[in-house]
Formats: C-alpha cells, sequence, structure tokens
C-alpha cells in the first residue's frame, strides 16, 4: 500500500458492518491524511459525521490497528469545520446519499424532532425536579409570592437547570415581548466584562446588563477566583434587585459550596430561593425517554424505555443520547428497537461517561480569564509575576487532566522544554500544600473544567 486511500480502502472493507450502514454512513467518507497516528476524514453533512463519531469510530480504530499495527486517534471533519479555501482543495467529489434519498430525508427529519424548544411543556416534571420547575414557572408569570428574587437553582451538569432558564426566557418573550431580557452564561458575562476592560467599553457592558428587565446567568460556579468578575456581577446584582429587577442563578452545587468567592456575593446567591434539582427518579426519566422517542418518531417496546430508565440514573442528556442513537441505529439497519441493542448502547454510554477530553485551549483561556490576561500572554515569554503564576497554573491543571507528555505541554505553551514543565508543576504543587486559598481556586478550575 503507497498511499493513505489504499490504507483506508482496507480499513473500509474490513469494517464488520451491514450494507445499508456502508452504504449510508462509510462510502461518503474522503481519506484526507495520516499524520503519525492521526487519522483525519472528511464528510460533506455535519449530521453524518455526527452518526460516524457516536456509532463508527471505535470501529476504524480497531481496523486501523489490525491494518497499520499502531492505534490512531481520528478526526472527522465537515463542511462546517472548513474554511472555503480549504474546501477547494478537495478535489475529488464526495460521495452523497444521493441513491437512498428517503434515508437522509428520515435521518434529516429525526435531528429535527429531536432539537425541541426548551419551554415549561417539554419539560419532565418530578419530585426531583418540582420545586425548581414552580419556582421558574413562577418567575416566568411574575409572580413574588415564593420569595424567588433572586432564584438560585443549582444540580449536576445534565439535569435541566439550563432547559428551565430557556423556559423562563422563552415564556416571558411570548407574554411580554416588550421586557429585556438578559440570559448569558457565567463565561459570558465574564467575557464581556474583561472585553469591556480591555477594549474600553465598560459603559457598553454596563449598559447592557443593568438595564436588564430579567436576568438570567448560567452556571455562575465559572465566577470562582475571578475577583474583578465577582465584584462586577456584585454591583451588577445590586443595581438590579434594588430597581426589582429579576434575577435567575444556576449552578452544579449550593452557594456555600463554591470556593474562592467573596463572602457578599455569596450572601446574595443565598438571600432569596435556593432550589435544588436531584437525580430524576424511575418515573421520571421514563416519562423523559417516551417523550423523547415520541418526539423523533421511535417508537419503542416498555421493555426495552424501562431498561434504559433502569440503567441511565444519573443525567438526562445521557438518556436523550441513547434514544437519539438508537432511532439512528434503527433506521440505517432497518430493524426496531430492540433489548440487546439497547443493551448495546448502554454500554457505550456508560464507557463514555467520563469528563469530555479537555483541549489545552480550554485551560488556557480558563486561567487567563481568572488573571485578566490573554492566552497568547500565557504562551509568550513574558515573565511578569501574574503571567508566570498564570502560565505555572495553566501548566500544572493541564498535566493534571491530560496524558500529555512533558514535552507535549511544552510545545503547546510556547516551545518551553522538558525542565521548565517540571519546575512549573513542581512549584504549584508546592505552593498547594502551603496556601489553602491556592489549592481551592486550582481545584475548582479542574472541576469547572472537567463540568464543561
Amino acid at each position: 500500500m503507497n498511499s493513505f486511500a489504499e490504507i483506508f480502502d482496507v480499513v473500509k472493507k474490513n469494517l464488520d458492518i451491514t450494507d445499508i450502514a456502508r452504504k449510508a454512513w462509510i462510502d461518503p467518507i474522503k481519506p484526507l491524511r495520516l499524520n503519525n497516528n492521526k487519522v483525519v476524514l472528511y464528510v460533506a453533512a455535519p449530521f453524518v459525521k455526527q452518526i460516524l463519531e457516536d456509532n463508527y469510530i471505535h470501529l476504524f480504530k480497531i481496523n486501523f490497528k489490525e491494518v497499520l499495527g499502531f492505534d490512531v486517534e481520528i478526526e472527522i471533519l465537515c463542511d462546517e469545520d472548513l474554511q472555503p479555501e480549504q474546501k477547494m482543495k478537495l478535489i475529488d467529489p464526495i460521495p452523497e446519499l444521493q441513491d437512498d434519498e428517503a434515508l437522509v430525508e428520515k435521518l434529516e427529519k429525526s435531528v429535527a424532532g429531536s432539537n425541541y424548544q426548551y419551554t415549561f411543556d417539554t419539560f419532565i416534571v418530578g419530585e426531583s425536579n418540582k420545586l425548581a420547575y414552580t419556582a421558574c414557572k413562577s418567575v416566568s408569570q411574575g409572580q413574588t409570592n415564593l420569595n424567588t428574587n433572586p432564584l438560585y437553582v443549582y444540580g449536576d451538569p445534565g439535569l435541566g437547570k439550563t432547559h428551565l432558564l430557556s423556559a423562563i426566557k422563552n415564556e416571558v418573550k411570548k407574554n411580554n415581548p416588550n421586557l429585556n431580557i438578559v440570559f448569558v452564561s457565567a463565561d459570558t458575562f465574564i467575557n464581556d466584562f474583561v472585553n469591556g476592560i480591555r477594549y474600553d467599553k465598560t459603559d457598553e457592558f454596563k449598559s447592557k446588563y443593568r438595564k436588564a428587565d430579567i436576568l438570567l446567568v448560567d452556571d455562575v460556579q465559572f465566577f470562582s477566583g475571578k475577583k474583578e468578575s465577582q465584584q462586577e456581577l456584585f454591583n451588577t446584582f445590586n443595581d438590579l434587585h434594588i430597581n426589582g429587577k429579576q434575577i435567575v442563578l444556576t449552578s452544579d452545587r449550593p452557594p456555600k459550596e463554591i470556593n474562592d468567592i467573596e463572602i457578599r456575593l455569596r450572601s446574595r446567591f443565598e438571600s432569596g430561593l435556593l432550589a435544588d434539582i436531584a437525580v430524576p427518579e424511575y418515573e421520571t426519566r421514563l416519562a423523559i425517554i417516551r417523550r423523547k422517542a415520541e418526539l423523533i418518531g421511535l417508537n419503542i417496546q416498555p421493555n426495552v424505555t424501562e431498561y434504559i430508565a433502569d440503567k441511565l440514573k444519573n443525567n438526562i442528556r445521557q438518556l436523550e443520547g441513547a434514544i437519539i442513537k438508537m432511532n439512528a441505529l434503527s433506521l440505517v439497519t432497518d430493524i426496531s428497537p430492540t433489548l440487546a441493542m439497547a443493551q448495546n448502547i448502554i454500554k457505550e454510554v456508560m464507557t463514555e461517561n467520563v469528563p469530555t477530553p479537555v483541549t489545552v485551549e480550554r485551560v488556557i483561556n480558563e486561567v487567563a480569564s481568572i488573571y485578566s490576561i490573554t492566552g497568547d500572554e500565557i504562551r509568550s515569554q513574558k515573565r511578569s509575576a501574574q503571567i508566570s503564576t498564570a502560565r505555572q497554573i495553566a501548566i500544572f491543571v493541564v498535566h493534571k487532566i491530560t496524558d500529555m507528555s512533558y514535552t507535549e505541554i511544552g510545545k503547546e505553551f510556547g516551545g518551553r522544554d522538558h525542565s521548565t514543565i517540571v519546575y512549573a508543576i513542581n512549584k504549584v504543587k508546592s505552593i498547594i500544600q502551603k496556601d489553602n486559598s491556592y489549592r481551592n481556586t486550582i481545584e475548582d478550575l479542574i472541576r469547572n473544567i472537567g463540568n464543561n
């Protein structure tokens, strides 16, 4: 074999899949390159990329290893990932699914059906989330009998907090279109604040947030360690609250468990109603599965839905993801969902139940935001105390949450050598042992990045 295309042809032929699946998903793939142990493939449509990533990457990895003799990492690109000039370099026409237009149409309808609007009507209510649901519904209707200003909703990732914030926004816009609703993530608020300072646009920042009739902020745990941003949130909070404006906040933990946050800001979080969302009970999980299946037109037998509800207990996104994956498999294989199919999907979901691999870029940007500097400055050769500290923390965090070697980490941080990376890691370790506040900041940073 003299080319990557020939290697890929062999890998494709060795895939143990049905002819329908091969025609629908494998034939549209164009092999781009093999660099060291990284394989890059291309498909035109984003939904084809999604199906490949969800169902076939593990098969490709097995077969590439059999052909090449070593493990590979696989990246799949689609049109949305490429610039126009990059697309032009893909000279050969990309096979489309034109011979199976009915299948494509079914899949497109399925994808559209799975993306329901986040409203109160599509939120499944159970004992685990009744208080949070009732409080958010009360806010959307302008009621004040529950002391819901501020309203602080907390619970583990994937349980519906963002859904409820979106439902408030949608309900208020429907009934009171003239109200100014500002709905942002904590990261957006922080970035807006930093950019306001950097580009001398603090007045625009204040105008955006302090003229809100309703302020909805998602994931406020990300304010941990960001002193200046906390100050601005505190000031914004006070300004809105004094003027009787509604504030709703969400977090993955109660206020008292957010490390490195000002006491006065924490007291503001706790001054209204705290509503937790717990892991959904069996009946609620069953209702969620049935609703999702109904939305995408998937007919599932009771024993299959009961099995999924029994096995996936901690995350609504996992439940919905399992149904979407089952629907795709059912369409490409033309087989109705079975208990065996559910067992295989659950096994994959449980195996995937680890934090999403975190990129170095994500870590650097998060640390840079804490220290009010840029990612480029962290990678630079600048040695001011502030930049050096941020750089050392970023290096330490990357070392903790990735499998990268010291040499690989050094390359990501401006080409620093092995000894510099070791020094930075040991320096942070030594400070952690002596400084509880410093340790809390880093632990919270790792936790925040892992949950995002």
